[in-house]
């Protein structure tokens, strides 16, 4: 169905057991970040390679089977603002304990991500789910302001990878992949599930908040 609009995005960090991390190692408290705080959202969550068409298999003259290769999506995100702090982590960034500057560090950590956008009438959430995404930031562009601002907008670059536990992201015949959407209005839907299984076991109710681990900052 046709959708618009990013409600928001949340994110939070996984173990290597594809567990939930929270408190001062996580995202937050209860360890998930939605990036949703005073001019802070994203512009843009672009999601591609979800499938690729087919090659057809030929016999006799006629099409007889089609082959699929593996679904290998990636993310294209464009964030308004985004917390600096969370930023350098989801990318992997540690702080340097001599002069408190965030340097790369591999290997990546495993983010799981959730998008959520609106049916054109605005009643329905769509959900776009990841369970395992490495996050690169490949560039910093800086101008200088003249007359007008020159605003540099975060670009983030996402490779999903294979969920991290084996009895998630399923198809009905057991098969699994590394992508799921979900629409609020389908028949079956369970949002605190959702987030469960997306995010490491996240306990999601109606009294959840998100603490964040730092003051959401501009730059």
């Amino acid at each position: 169905m046709s959708k618009h609009n990013i409600v928001k995005a949340s994110f939070a960090l996984l173990d290597d057991n594809g567990d939930l991390i929270t408190g001062a190692n996580g995202l937050s408290t209860d360890g998930l970040y939605v990036a949703d705080h005073q001019g802070e959202g994203f512009s843009q969550i672009n999601v591609s390679a979800i499938e690729a068409a087919g090659t057809a298999g030929w016999g006799n003259g006629q099409i007889k089977r089609t082959s699929y290769g593996k679904s290998m999506p990636t993310l294209a995100l464009t964030a308004l603002d985004l917390d600096w702090k969370i930023n350098q982590m989801i990318k992997g960034f540690t702080q340097n304990a001599n002069t408190g500057a965030w340097v790369r560090q591999l290997p990546k950590p495993h983010v799981a991500m959730i998008a959520e956008s609106q049916s054109l009438d605005g009643d329905i959430s769509i959900y776009e789910c990841f369970n395992n995404v490495e996050f690169v930031e490949e560039a910093s562009n800086n101008s200088t302001d003249t007359n007008s601002e020159a605003d540099y907008s975060t670009a983030l670059s996402g490779t999903v990878l294979t969920p991290l536990k084996s009895d998630i992201f399923l198809a009905a015949n057991g098969t699994q992949q590394p992508y799921m959407v979900a629409k609020s209005t389908d028949t079956g839907f369970d949002l605190a599930k959702l987030y469960a299984d997306t995010f490491g076991g996240y306990v999601l109710n109606s009294t959840t908040t998100t603490t964040t681990t730092t003051t959401p900052s501009n730059g």
